[in-house]
């Protein structure tokens, strides 16, 4: 009997086809992605054979999916919800932006139907955090979904993994460094302070941990990231990419802060979000880190040649947009 797995994804989300791929390797699990109606083209192929690279080395090898996946859309109602949800063991979110506020009746509806084990949308920063929630709206919102799991009697694990490699590299990412750009802002102060980062392959890698059980640790949150690093170490493998020095900016963490609580009240939310984001990485007090300390990271001997990859894929336009053509 194949244990059952649902996704509940945003379309758009990139950690929707790592965490697909990678569940798509386990055996004996009938995969099921949920999503709102899209255009969006899902991959959802059963047991066949296929060839592509594996790792950081760039390997190829063809292999076989073991578990099939089937891609459904829906209108998220409470009928739909608890027909899709019987029977079955876990449900894993991976929603993101405006999707979140689904978030309250998926647990409503996993709680109905009897749903083992439900991991909610998390994978970033650490929402137990109450400086970070003052900070960051999104946060309130996901504490409040933790909130209602822990009343809900689902068994549940929030997965915290940090910074997004992918995103900190982009004009607006957490960490200040424009790698598009060849620029950075940094808040004196913060330049050794140690930082969490995942891939979105990381990330797919721990949620797979869970599903599995390897995480022993008692409690509902689990603390993991690719690799710990500071600011400046990830400046100097920047500029090793780009073979010259990025520009450097000083930022000011009080200035931040009112930009960013300003661009909300406006209305220019994401922007808002992002600056904020900054602030909540780098201000010594939100200690956003605390949870890390001891850690290394899954990857933590290989993280160099992951970030390099990810420069080039923020330069030619493969992440982030268009790319600088230079």
């Amino acid at each position: 009997m194949p244990r059952k797995i649902v996704i509940v994804a945003t379309p758009t989300s990139p950690l929707l086809l790592q965490l697909l791929h990678a569940l798509q390797h386990e055996a004996g699990l009938e995969i099921t992605v949920l999503t709102r109606q899209t255009s969006i083209s899902i991959p959802a192929s059963g047991s066949d054979s296929h060839s592509h690279s594996h790792g950081h080395n760039g390997t190829t090898s063809e292999h076989h999916h073991a578990s099939e996946a089937t891609h459904i859309q829906t209108d998220f109602s409470e009928s739909e919800l608890q027909a899709y949800f019987k029977g079955v063991d876990t449900v894993i979110c991976t929603l993101t932006g405006s999707d979140l506020h689904l978030s309250g009746p998926l647990v409503d509806a996993a709680a109905a139907a009897g749903v083992k084990f439900f991991i909610p949308s998390e994978y970033g920063l650490d929402t137990s955090n109450s400086k970070i929630r003052d900070l960051l709206p999104p946060y309130r919102t996901r504490f409040e979904i933790q909130e209602k799991l822990r009343a809900s009697g689902l068994e549940w694990k929030a997965i915290y993994s940090g910074i997004g490699l992918e995103d900190a590299m982009k004009t607006d990412g957490l960490m200040g460094v424009d790698a598009l750009w060849a620029s950075v802002v940094v808040f004196p102060g913060s330049e050794k302070l140690k930082v969490a980062v995942s891939s979105t392959e990381d990330v797919a890698r721990s949620i797979i941990e869970v599903v599995r059980g390897e995480d022993k640790k008692v409690g509902n949150e689990v603390y993991t990231c690719g690799f710990m690093c500071t600011l400046e170490e990830v400046i100097a493998v920047v500029e090793k990419e780009l073979e010259k020095d990025v520009d450097r900016y000083e930022g000011n963490l009080k200035g931040a802060e009112k930009e960013a609580t300003e661009r909300m009240k406006r209305g220019y939310f994401d922007g808002g979000v992002a600056l904020m984001g900054r602030v909540a990485v780098w201000d010594l007090n939100v200690d956003a880190w605390g949870s890390w300390k001891g850690q290394q990271g899954q990857d933590a001997d290989k993280w160099e040649g992951g970030l390099r990859k990810v420069v080039k894929q923020v330069r030619s336009g493969d992440i982030g947009g268009d790319g600088c053509g230079c």
